[in-house]
This record gives C-alpha cells, sequence and structure tokens, in this order.
C-alpha cells in the first residue's frame, strides 16, 4: 500500500485524485450492501484520501524560540547574562557594556527587546498560573492526607488498636517524639512567657533608646501594654519545662500521630 500512495502523489494531481476518490466511493456503494465499506475498498479510499491529504494540507512554520520576531543575539546576551550572575550575583562588566551597547542602539532593536520581554513576561505569567494551579492542588492533597490520618488515630484509639494490617500495608499508631504543649489556663502563666509584635517608627526607638523619657510615645506604649492581643511565647514555655521549670497553666502532653510503612 505504501508503493502505491508513493506512486499516487508524484503521478496525479490533486483534481485527479478528487475524481479517482469519486469513482471509488461509487464503485464502493454498488459493492457494499448496507452502507458499509469492504476491506479492500476500505484501503484504497484510504490510500487516495492519504494522498490528498498530502497535497492540501499546509504545515505552518514553527518558530522553537516564540511567537515574537526575537534577536538572536538578545537571547544570546541574556543567556550569559544569567549563567554570569548565578556564582558571584555580578555581571562581568563586559558584558554588561556589551548589553548596554545592544539597548543604545534602540532605533532598530526596541521592537526585539519589547518583543524578548513580552515574551518572558508570557513565560513567567504561564509558570506563574502553574505554580498557582499545583499549590492548590497540593493544599488539597495534603487537607485530604491530614483529614484522613485523623479520622484513623480517631478510629485506632476509640477501639484501643495499636496497628491495622492490610495484605500490602500496615497502619501503626505510634506516640510523638515531641510533647504538644496544651495551655489549660492563659490566666495563670507569668507576664514574662506572653508576647506581642510592636511596630515603632525610627524617631519612637530613638526615644525608645533614650530611656523613654515623659510624652507621647511612652504613655501610647503604657496604653498598649493593658490592651488585648498579648499571645503566650510557646519557645519560652517549652524551654522553662525543658529546663525542669514548670509553669503554672501549661502542660507537656505527649500525642500520637499516624505511621503508614
Amino acid at each position: 500500500m505504501a508503493a502505491a500512495l508513493s506512486y499516487t502523489r508524484e503521478a496525479e494531481s490533486v483534481f485527479d485524485l478528487g475524481e479517482r476518490l469519486a469513482a471509488l466511493l461509487k464503485d464502493a456503494e454498488q459493492e457494499s450492501p448496507g452502507g458499509q465499506l469492504r476491506e479492500s475498498a476500505r484501503e484504497r479510499v484510504a490510500d487516495v484520501i492519504e494522498a490528498l491529504r498530502h497535497r492540501v494540507v499546509r504545515k505552518a512554520e514553527r518558530d522553537p524560540r516564540s511567537l515574537f520576531d526575537l534577536d538572536d543575539r538578545l537571547i544570546e546576551l541574556m543567556d550569559l547574562a544569567e549563567d554570569a550572575a548565578e556564582p558571584g550575583g555580578e555581571l562581568p562588566q563586559e558584558l554588561v557594556d556589551e548589553i548596554n551597547h545592544y539597548i543604545e542602539a534602540f532605533r532598530t532593536k526596541v521592537d526585539r527587546v519589547a518583543g524578548y520581554v513580552r515574551w518572558q513576561e508570557s513565560i513567567a505569567r504561564i509558570c506563574g498560573e502553574e505554580v498557582d494551579r499545583l499549590s492548590a492542588r497540593k493544599r488539597a492533597a495534603e487537607a485530604l492526607v491530614s483529614r484522613l490520618r485523623t479520622m484513623l488515630l480517631a478510629f485506632m484509639m476509640s477501639r484501643g488498636l495499636r496497628k491495622l494490617e492490610g495484605e500490602k500495608a500496615s497502619i501503626g499508631m505510634q506516640a510523638n517524639s515531641t510533647p504538644s504543649l496544651v495551655i489549660d489556663d492563659p490566666a495563670q502563666i507569668g507576664e514574662e512567657f506572653w508576647e506581642r509584635d510592636l511596630r515603632f517608627s525610627k524617631a519612637e526607638l530613638r526615644e525608645i533608646v533614650s530611656l523613654l523619657p515623659e510624652g507621647e510615645t511612652r504613655r501610647r506604649l503604657e496604653r498598649t501594654i493593658g490592651r488585648d492581643g498579648w499571645e503566650v511565647h510557646v519557645s519560652s514555655v517549652r524551654a522553662a519545662f525543658a529546663n525542669n521549670s514548670p509553669v503554672a497553666g501549661a502542660r507537656l502532653v505527649k500525642g500520637h500521630h499516624v505511621r503508614i510503612r
């Protein structure tokens, strides 16, 4: 069939092929009951259609670089700049001078420079959209895993099970290596364990450094101390427990997690 197709492409025009296709279909209609082509007729028709397709379909020229009219030298210079900046973060002066010289010739280069920028922006946008999409899928998958692990843990603890055995995997419950901090009564925890994020201007910091003389800044900070919004500094409370200094209102509890082998 391949040899016949090769001969057909060389010897017949598009119109000849069209006439031959029409004749083949007419003959096939008489020979094929029920409107179904016979296997031999199907092969002949397929050969002619393939020959027609190669004659009439026009392949689009493909630019492997981008959709824009880019300058090979500009792409080369930017690639060199990217490679040179990786080790130390600074470009060699010779390369900087060459890029500047290229940009200075703006009358003939401006469209290509703009095209390169748009090209890179489109790549950055596409990559950003892909990152957002994959990040959303990652968060969704992690949330599903977390919920399933929580359900498994609750199921096993409620039934006093330490291990679930399957044919190819096992699910076991084991103690966490680090105990979790549980705050039972924040009101009992000493003030040295409380913290709050504060923002100061440079002028306010200078005033604090000068031992806070009487003034609006000092009164402002005093009012801030009495407001809500303070949080327990968990690291400090943990450090106190690590130093064998229990903190009233808090305790260390060693929980469990699910481990799948």
